[in-house]
């Protein structure tokens, strides 16, 4: 079901801030996990995207190894360094493609995303239905038939159609036209979503007719955090609430609730 984690700070860190230094690090999360929904291990694809200090980016690393076995990351994680930065290890859904084009984060525009999740049924006419709502540049932009993929893209496109609205408005969109789809085609879906911008990270805890992925979230001196599972032994990590939106900045976390179909409790 894949693990997650990201940070928006006043000062950049490096990534190994989420991937390799804290105990429960996301190379931890790949292999002993301990709030999975499904599955037992997260060892199909690490990625990282990064948004540097002097501006740039975001940046992006993916591979389809491991943390620990990818032959370059381990090395350049403690040098790469962004004042936003999102990061996930991958449990590939069965029937769901493999390889790096496969592995979150995706970037586009200027954003980077990540669903921790799956759309039931996607392989079939839902799938359909969410792919014909991008337009055809944006459909071009689906590098694999991928349903975290797809979702990312669908917000891109929603600030496409919204200049100047706030990110968390595209995704709670999105997040409700998905949710919706889902219960008409009878299926159900788990929607852990997380954008980011330079400046902000967007994260949804919720699910459709389903049980709902762990998220949490932290504030520091350093800036504000969110994991899959706590990265370390830390008290002041907190759960976000089922059916919540977060939206992450330099200053704060702000968490709100978020209403869509097949919302169960």
């Amino acid at each position: 079901m894949c693990r997650l984690a990201g940070y928006v700070g006043r000062e950049p860190l490096p990534l190994s801030a989420l991937l390799y230094e804290p105990v429960h690090s996301l190379e931890h999360a790949s292999y002993a996990p301990r709030e999975l929904l499904s599955g037992t291990i997260n060892v199909d694809g690490t990625g990282a995207a990064w948004w540097p200090e002097d501006g740039s980016g975001p940046l992006r690393y993916v591979t389809s190894d491991p943390p620990w076995a990818d032959p370059n990351l381990p090395g350049l994680a403690p040098y790469l360094r962004g004042t936003t930065m999102l990061a996930a290890v991958r449990s590939a859904t069965p029937g769901m493609p493999y390889g790096p084009d496969n592995v979150a984060p995706f970037v586009a525009d200027g954003l980077a995303g990540a669903h921790n999740g799956r759309i039931g049924g996607f392989r079939g006419s839902l799938g359909r239905t969410l792919l014909g709502g991008l337009d055809d540049d944006r459909f071009g932009q689906l590098t694999a038939m991928n349903d975290s993929l797809a979702l990312f893209l669908m917000v891109v496109q929603q600030i496409d159609g919204q200049a100047g609205a706030p990110l968390s408005d595209a995704v709670t969109i999105v997040i409700q036209r998905t949710a919706k789809a889902v219960i008409a085609a009878g299926e159900v879906a788990t929607l852990n979503l997380v954008v980011a911008s330079s400046v902000e990270i967007v994260a949804v805890r919720t699910s459709a007719g389903d049980a709902i992925n762990s998220l949490y979230t932290r504030t520091t001196a350093e800036g504000s955090w969110l994991a899959s599972e706590p990265l370390d032994n830390d008290t002041g990590w907190a759960s976000m609430p089922k059916h919540s939106l977060a939206v992450l900045t330099t200053s704060g976390i702000d968490i709100r609730p978020i209403e869509h179909e097949g919302a169960a409790a």
